[in-house]
């Protein structure tokens, strides 16, 4: 078994000596988008050396093979051949006939302009640190200096390290900070403001229509607002927010001391999708504290070469995804409406959801590695994602926290609360038993019974037992009255293809499945996706000719009603003083 890593606690200025461990990155192959990596090391004759490739990435919980980009590795010893042998898929290892100082050296193929990933040309590179740095076993712990050298091609560099002695050099106090510090070099729109006291940078790759004031105002009210919930408590030296902007993607990821997150390079002038934007950049930061300090125990140490199991990834990520849009409301970017539409929209995406009836919580959490992040064609049908359903609970534990402890704690308590007791005082992850003997000390109330229903188990989440205190009013707008295909399709090359058929929907119980192409439904040749007009109606029997894998069938598919729920959440127009003080205690 590979050894597992330390957690990282604080950073430490950079000495002016020598490191145990050099990595040397040169770019000369950058147009055929490729990166040299040479790591030195000394080492005692007959002495074995292993460099590994991290399989993983800390934030992204699926295995991707880093080390499949890697070519051309070899080792030398005051300029003399050693023999290198690859072990396994992601480890290389050597013999030193002497002792000396021991280079090896591997280039890299890194043309994925990802948050969780790599990529090199002539303008411009950005190196995610897993994909990019394998590590010395044995010497993870030791301080490390990387060095580009002083013949670097781009003008920038931008990382959340200090400096070393050297131009275009930088210290990491171990492997562990080098993985979780990703680099970016180039010509970069930057602009810089202060949270806590701590310097923050917008390092902006790519072209956009942003304006940079702009910008840095409002992730100013963000960071200013979640770094105050930790009573400006800020972990950091440093941070860097790192935004790639693309013609298309999205998604982030969190780091120790920055992020990494996309943006669509010309919707900064789209209202809507910039604050979608904004909640993205809210959740990456909050995972500042909650995940990169405030974290289940099984995340971190970490062991890079397998997957690291947790049944609390609804805490890493449903208790952010909760606060990001919380916060953009107590900011004031969100208004109130929007703020419950964002709660009726994860509402519907999770009723909406089969697999909701056959998945519990922490199962999700559990096998992330092989369900969220590789999903397939039933997956809808049989899986839930811990993100949203993890969001619910969390909204749902953070309004029961608020009711029984009469407005004097909130979710936020408990936060605070693990911050404090795990990460600063006993300098580790919490568990399961934890974390719930944490939000009944904050409730003041024995809330365990609760935490069993929603987190291990598939029984339905009682919202309207909650929404009623609040003199909210959660309603299903749906109209049963209209008739159901159950299933979706999509036009693709001239071709209607079934794309999800639902398990309890007509299409199943008429033997439709997943790719199978329609050809013409009650004698009409389809032009477009399946779109029941008003004409029919539930109960209908509507006629199907499809093909299979080339063969051709007919079957009929009797219509069903709406099977889809439309929840709607809003302020009842007659609230009491009480219902009203909670709302008040909840939003703001």
């Amino acid at each position: 078994m590979k050894r597992l890593f330390p957690t990282i606690l604080v950073l430490m200025s950079a000495p002016l000596l020598s490191k145990a461990v050099t990595y040397h990155v040169n770019f000369e192959e950058r147009n055929q988008h490729y990166v040299a990596v040479t790591i030195e090391r000394t080492v005692k004759k007959n002495e074995t050396a292993k460099f590994s490739m991290p399989v993983w990435t800390p934030g992204s919980y699926k295995i991707r093979e880093f080390s499949q980009y890697v070519v051309d590795s070899k080792a030398e010893i005051d300029g003399q051949t050693v023999a290198l042998e690859q072990t396994d898929k992601n480890t290389w290892e050597c013999t030193s006939p002497v002792k000396g100082m021991l280079r090896f050296t591997y280039r890299v193929f890194a043309f994925d302009l990802g948050v969780r990933t790599s990529y090199v040309d002539q303008y411009m590179a950005f190196l995610h640190g897993v994909s990019i740095f394998m590590y010395p076993e044995g010497l993870q712990d030791e301080e490390i200096l990387i060095d580009f050298g002083n013949n670097l091609p781009y003008k920038q560099i931008e990382v959340a390290l200090p400096t070393g002695a050297s131009q275009n050099s930088f210290v990491a106090e171990n492997y562990d900070l080098l993985a979780d510090s990703p680099f970016a070099l180039g010509t970069f729109d930057t602009i810089s403001y202060q949270t806590g006291g701590v310097d923050h940078k917008i390092v902006m790759i790519g072209k956009g229509n942003y304006d940079l004031n702009t910008v840095r105002d409002d992730f100013k009210k963000i960071t200013d607002a979640e770094a105050g919930m930790f009573k400006f408590d800020h972990p950091s030296d440093q941070y860097i927010h790192f935004i790639q902007n693309v013609e298309s993607g999205g998604g982030g990821l969190e780091h120790l001391n920055c992020h990494t997150s996309q943006m669509d390079r010309w919707s900064y002038t789209d209202e809507a999708r910039y604050k979608k934007f904004l909640g993205l950049v809210a959740h990456e930061y909050f995972h500042l504290w909650n995940v990169k300090r405030i974290r289940a125990k099984e995340l971190g140490p970490f062991d890079y070469d397998k997957e690291n199991y947790t049944t609390l990834l609804w805490v890493a990520e449903g208790i952010t995804s909760y606060f990001d849009d919380l916060i953009l409301k107590r900011v004031g970017i969100h208004n109130e409406q929007e703020y419950l539409d964002v709660i009726a929209y994860n509402i519907n995406r999770f009723e909406n959801t089969p697999g909701k009836s056959v998945m519990d919580l922490s199962t999700s959490s559990k096998l992330a590695w092989v369900k969220a992040y590789i999903p397939h064609d039933d997956s809808k049908n049989t899986s839930i994602s811990y993100y949203n359903k993890g969001m619910l609970v969390a909204w749902m534990l953070d309004l029961t926290i608020i009711q029984k402890s009469d407005e004097k704690k909130k979710l936020d308590d408990v936060l605070n609360l693990l911050y404090e007791e795990y990460y600063l005082n006993k300098q580790r992850g919490f568990t399961y038993s934890e974390f719930v003997d944490a939000c009944n000390e904050v409730a003041g109330t024995n809330l365990t019974s609760l935490f069993e229903s929603w987190i291990n188990t598939t029984n339905p989440l009682d919202y309207d037992g909650l929404t009623s205190k609040y003199g909210l009013v959660l309603e299903n707008t749906s109209d049963k009255s209209t008739a159901d295909f159950g299933a979706e399709t999509k036009y693709d090359n001239g071709k209607c293809v079934v794309t999800y058929v639902h398990p309890d929907g007509a299409a199943l119980k008429a033997g439709l499945s997943v790719n199978d192409e329609i050809i013409s439904l009650n004698s009409r040749r389809l032009s477009g996706t399946v779109s029941l007009s008003s004409e029919f109606k539930p109960g209908d029997a509507v006629e199907i000719i499809y093909s299979r894998d080339g063969m051709i069938f007919n079957t009929t598919v009797v219509l069903t009603g709406n099977l889809e729920f439309n929840y709607t959440l809003k302020p009842n127009s007659d609230v009491t003083d009480l219902q009203g003080s909670l709302m008040r205690s909840w939003l703001d």
